[in-house]
């Protein structure tokens, strides 16, 4: 935080505070150990005095400020430059040009507007407004969503995907741009030059998995059965190639997706315990892919089994019916692409989709699942500031924990999947 400086913060926030003078300000980390993995999060709180025509009163304010680890080997391990070169170029160019296109649908009343402003976005830092200020909460890690919150993810991640279905249309030139090498998004893990750098970490974190499970059905009948197809899906040989096949872009479905959707980067504000508004944050994972890959991390990583036994068709309905509605939206009334548009054939590409990419949740799950339950003190700790503290073997592998919570997720999911044939 040396570059912070009173000048800097002052031009920084003068649109939004220009009767302000910031006279003082103080960091401090803005996440749990634990909660964040990827880069630096700190909540830097201002004190100042507002000005008025004859008086003048003590305000105060806070934003949020993300850097990458000062430890270059956890940098290296969490490939943090190459995502937060992601989320710099998801801030400059794709979300203020999917909102441009938006824009010039009159019949959309609601625009999507549920990512924070941000104040700045280059190479070594994100300044984003602080929206903990405006009375935002973060669901419980542990805990996941409710299906009323599900349902509110699912209504504003259609309305986001929506954005690159029918820009995508109209303007295929100008959406294709977003996408460039250069100042674009791109997929950051699964990628075939990452297959030998990960190899050590995805064997870890299967073994991990595979001893849950085992543990887990220890007096289940079935218990082989389970265990051999997680094996096989686990292969060392083949797991990589089968992550990187699941998250390249098929059309026509394909979107960029938010690409990490779990509870940390879900906010809420209720009103007399009514969800009011939601926020997505963290675009750092930001890619080009089937939608479904966003909805296999909201359904396996933030809902149980028995939610999702007795929700999941409704939920994918619901998901279809607001897609379906907001591309209608941005479509003239005489155009081929308003013609073509059938809910019940998007419908059929949505459950397609969400079954062809659920083993991509269990790829994800082998690595988040630990994360989302491990106590604090087991977590990485990313504000360590000297480079001896931080082991480069401990850098390069997957949490580790055995709680119940997670290894009864873990199984949860395998048995699944199994039994819905989807592994």
């Amino acid at each position: 935080m040396s570059t912070i400086t009173l000048e800097f913060l002052q031009n920084l926030l003068k649109e939004d505070y220009p009767d302000v003078d910031i006279q003082e300000f103080e960091g401090a980390p803005g996440s749990n150990r634990g909660d964040n993995y990827t880069s630096m999060v700190y909540r830097i709180s201002l004190k100042g005095i507002k000005k008025k025509e004859e008086e003048s009163e003590k305000w105060e304010g806070s934003i949020i400020y993300k850097c990458l680890p000062e430890s270059v080997l956890r940098r290296e391990a969490f490939k943090s430059d190459e995502l937060f070169c992601n989320e710099v170029a998801f801030y400059n160019k794709i979300w203020p040009t999917l909102a441009k296109f938006e824009s010039q649908w009159d019949k959309v009343t609601h625009p999507f507007k549920s990512i924070p402003k941000c104040y700045l976005a280059q190479s070594d830092m994100v300044i984003l407004k602080d929206l903990k200020q405006l009375g935002f909460v973060m669901p419980d890690r542990r805990q996941g969503l409710t299906i009323e919150q599900c349902y509110f993810v699912l209504k504003h991640l259609s309305h986001f995907h929506a954005l690159s279905m029918a820009m995508k249309c109209h303007n295929p030139e100008g959406f294709y741009e977003l996408l460039n090498m250069q100042d674009g998004i791109s997929e950051v893990f699964f990628v075939p030059e990452n297959v030998d750098y990960y190899r050590s970490y995805y064997t870890e974190a299967i073994q991990n998995a595979i001893a849950m499970v085992e543990e887990e059905l220890h007096d289940s009948a079935n218990k082989e059965l389970y265990l051999k197809k997680f094996r096989e899906f686990g292969s060392e040989e083949t797991f990589f190639k089968t992550m990187m096949d699941l998250a390249a872009p098929q059309e026509p479905l394909a979107v960029i997706c938010h690409g990490d959707c779990w509870t940390n980067n879900l906010l809420f504000r209720f009103v007399n315990g009514d969800i009011a508004e939601m926020y997505i944050v963290d675009f750092q994972l930001a890619r080009y892919a089937s939608p479904a890959l966003d909805l296999v991390y909201v359904m396996y990583l933030c809902l149980g089994r028995e939610q999702r036994a007795a929700h999941l068709p409704a939920l994918l309905d619901y998901y279809t019916d607001e897609l379906h509605a907001r591309l209608a939206h941005m479509s003239d009334d005489h155009s081929a692409f308003h013609t073509t548009l059938n809910r019940d054939a998007l419908f059929q590409m949505v459950q397609d989709e969400f079954k062809r990419c659920s083993p991509f949740g269990l790829g994800i799950a082998l690595d988040m699942y630990p994360i989302m339950t491990c106590d604090s003190d087991e977590a990485p700790n990313l504000y360590q500031t000297k480079e001896s503290e931080v082991s480069s073997h401990d850098c390069v592998r997957p949490v580790w924990t055995s709680n119940a919570i997670c290894r009864k997720k873990m199984t949860d999911l395998v048995q699944e999947l199994v039994d819905g044939d989807l592994l």
